[in-house]
């Protein structure tokens, strides 16, 4: 059976489209099946004995191991300009500002009140901002009072605050 040039590369480029398709859509892969299966059915159906058919492959694959071994070769020198932007070069330090949390031990040793009940984590405000907290395993209601006394890599710990007692003497 013979086909068309024209029927030929319209099934291709279907594949290729399809393939494409699966790059950019996440899925279970039908795409890329239905890609693979299409450009395999467009090989099939360009050659004409068995024999072309595994020629043209094992060109097709020397070239295109070629060619990524050559781009492999390219984008590990700094100097390409398509390295440069497929490669993340930029690191994001504490020294240059940037944070993955707000340092929070400004907060120890300061007095809050509960917004929430804390069951054992929950929402307190201290110095006029609320901030998540949690306890470390007790309840406590909301408008308890609560003291700070433990910041860990942006966790709030507090504990219910107790009165220190006056020394009353005559």
């Amino acid at each position: 059976m013979t086909f068309g040039l024209g029927v030929i590369l319209t099934v291709f480029f279907v594949g290729i489209v399809l393939l494409g398709i699966e790059v950019f859509v996440a899925g279970f892969g039908l795409f890329g099946v239905l890609g693979i299966g299409a450009v395999v059915a467009s090989l099939i159906m360009a050659g004409a004995t068995i024999g072309q058919l595994w020629l043209s492959l094992g060109l097709a694959t020397a070239i295109v191991t070629g060619l990524g071994f050559w781009a492999y070769r390219r984008l590990q020198s700094n100097r390409s300009l398509m390295y440069k932007g497929l490669i993340l070069t930029d690191s994001t330090s504490t020294d240059k500002g940037y944070l993955s949390h707000d340092d929070r031990k400004r907060l120890l040793g300061k007095v809050g009140v509960t917004l929430t009940p804390l069951r054992p984590a929950g929402t307190a405000e201290i110095d006029g901002e609320r901030i998540d907290v949690v306890t470390e395993g007790s309840y406590l209601d909301s408008q308890t009072k609560i003291q700070v006394y433990k910041v860990d890599s942006g966790r709030v710990v507090v504990r219910n605050f107790i009165e220190p007692k006056e020394d009353v003497t005559e």
